[in-house]
């Protein structure tokens, strides 16, 4: 176990989450000038952009190793990683919680919602193309999502990222992906292979 943890750079990546989530509520509001392909563009929150980095921090460790290496484990090293990518999205939503409460901006929802949609898809492109490659593709969507999720000055339903911090169904989407994420994680082995 204590090599997983060394590998993971789990002392590192829990902190890490903690203060992006900070992070993000303090310069969250910081509007970015994005061009839009259809219509009139709305705000771009930076809330939306900082939001990744505990993402690619844990996609950074669990690609450390060749997945053949791993597949091979006696350990169900695929299940660490999948519940320390849970353990992650809990701790920021836990402490945007608070933020939430103690200060009643929505921006703190918003950064906890997001750094769990960006968890969730990191395990799903982690499991289908493998950590490397998915590293790339999850710093990519916030400026995909950015330019093509609006629709006029309203936000698409499927770009939860540009969602208000108290939108329900964002928040709900978001949760559904990372239960989806978790039963996919937990239940592949690296390559595709199933338990």
């Amino acid at each position: 176990m204590i090599w997983w943890l060394t590998s993971r750079h789990a002392a590192l990546t829990v902190p890490a989450t903690l203060l992006t989530a900070l992070l993000g509520i303090a310069l969250g509001r910081t509007v970015l000038p994005l061009p839009t392909l259809l219509g009139r563009g709305g705000d771009f929150l930076l809330s939306a952009l900082v939001t990744v980095l505990p993402a690619v921090l844990w996609l950074n460790g669990t690609g450390r190793t060749a997945p053949e290496t791993e597949a091979t484990a006696l350990r169900p090293v695929h299940r660490w990683d999948t519940a320390l990518a849970a353990l992650l999205a809990a701790t920021a939503l836990a402490a945007t919680g608070i933020a939430h409460v103690l200060a009643t901006d929505d921006i703190a929802l918003a950064v906890g919602r997001n750094i769990t949609f960006y968890l969730a898809v990191a395990v799903l492109l982690g499991v289908c193309v493998g950590p490397r490659i998915a590293g790339p593709l999850v710093t990519g969507i916030p400026f995909v999502v950015g330019v093509a999720g609006r629709r006029g000055p309203f936000p698409e339903p499927w770009a939860v990222i540009l969602h208000h911090g108290q939108s329900g169904r964002a928040f709900a989407a978001t949760l559904a992906l990372m239960a989806v994420a978790c039963l996919v994680g937990a239940g592949v082995r690296a390559g595709g292979r199933r338990l």
